[in-house]
């Protein structure tokens, strides 16, 4: 098996205890056992001993070729299968980033996937260009499906409470789940206006989209807190482009939208309190204090950010599309109620 080269390690290190035995034979001593180990074909026993006590994390491949005197083939043909076994891993400090500097390019990734892949696609395009046309269920569905995703009882906040972490960590995720708390009564507030109970929101169905993107945020939650902040960041952005026609700015996107398209006053007041909080008040800053003091975050973690980044993004468009394609079917009630 050939390992490519971008994955062999910088600084190979030996995780095992190099012994030697009675008989002269190498031994590696893992927590699992001794493996005895034998010089490949054409290599000498002391040339085999010299490269596998180098192998310490100090020293790179062409370090160790230039030390031992062996051909860079011959160093891999012994780092390349420990690399497979588990023997030999990475010994080389890994390159990192301030959590600010980190976070303002995920940032970054995140605004120009948000203006492709949403802020582009058809939900905001109808929304924003032609509100009038619009069933008023895809307003109300639309507002509906983001109190399920952001403050239902099955959402990604309380995935972060049951976590043992340090005080620090946690102090974040739960301030930010308060404040979920108390902006969820004001958004239920506006459902309230159409007609939409308490009990109707414990008995509501989210649409399957709404579902997966609340499942993908509940598992990054558990998995990766500090991509997860940063991912409520992009949801509790305001609503809509940062531009618009007259002069709009992102708060009064979706606002204005539902005034042209003649909505209950009850709903857009109460709507417009909570969009407008979100702007002012500092809501998404919470988000981000899971960095303030964060170790440096390494190129690796950079890496799998922003690929994450791209099926986050994914499912968001997912999420608005779900809406408009489901709410604008006259056919389909505004509430999905489950019986219990």
């Amino acid at each position: 098996m050939t390992v490519p080269v971008s994955f062999l390690p910088v600084k190979p290190c030996l995780r095992a205890s190099l012994r030697i035995g009675e008989k002269g034979e190498a031994e590696l001593h893992t927590s699992s056992g001794i493996l005895e180990v034998e010089a490949p074909e054409g290599m000498s026993r002391d040339d085999f001993l010299d490269l596998l006590k180098l192998l310490d994390g100090s020293r790179t491949i062409e370090d160790l070729e230039r030390e031992t005197g062996l051909d860079g083939e011959a160093v891999r043909e012994i780092v390349e299968p420990a690399v497979v076994w588990g023997l030999v891993d990475e010994g080389a400090v890994p390159v990192a980033s301030s959590e600010r500097a980190a976070l303002s390019r995920l940032d970054a990734v995140l605004s120009r996937l948000l203006e492709d892949l949403v802020l582009a696609g058809p939900f905001w395009r109808e929304v924003l260009q032609r509100p009038e046309r619009l069933s008023h269920n895809v307003f109300y569905g639309f507002w509906l499906e983001r109190w399920l995703l952001l403050f239902g009882e099955n959402g990604p906040g309380p995935a972060v409470l049951g976590l043992a972490w340090s005080a620090g960590p946690r102090r974040t995720p739960e301030g930010l789940h308060r404040q979920e708390r108390r902006h969820g009564e004001i958004a239920a507030r506006a459902l309230g206006a159409v007609g939409v109970t308490r009990d109707d929101l414990s008995r509501a169905r989210p649409l399957s989209t709404t579902t997966a993107l609340t499942k993908m945020l509940s598992w990054w939650a558990r998995t990766d807190p500090l991509f997860f902040a940063a991912a409520v960041g992009v949801l509790e952005r305001p609503l809509g482009p940062a531009g618009g026609a007259g002069g709009h700015t992102a708060s009064v996107s979706f606002p204005a939208a539902c005034d042209r398209a003649g909505l209950a006053s009850g709903f857009v007041e109460s709507m417009r309190a909570h969009t407008g909080g979100n702007a002012v008040g500092g809501h998404g800053s919470v988000s981000r204090e899971p960095f303030t003091g964060a170790a440096g975050i390494d190129e690796e973690t950079e890496r799998r950010w922003h690929a994450k980044a791209h099926l986050f993004m994914e499912a968001y468009a997912a999420f608005h599309n779900g809406v408009l394609e489901h709410y604008s079917d006259p056919r389909q009630p505004l509430l999905r109620v489950a019986e219990i």
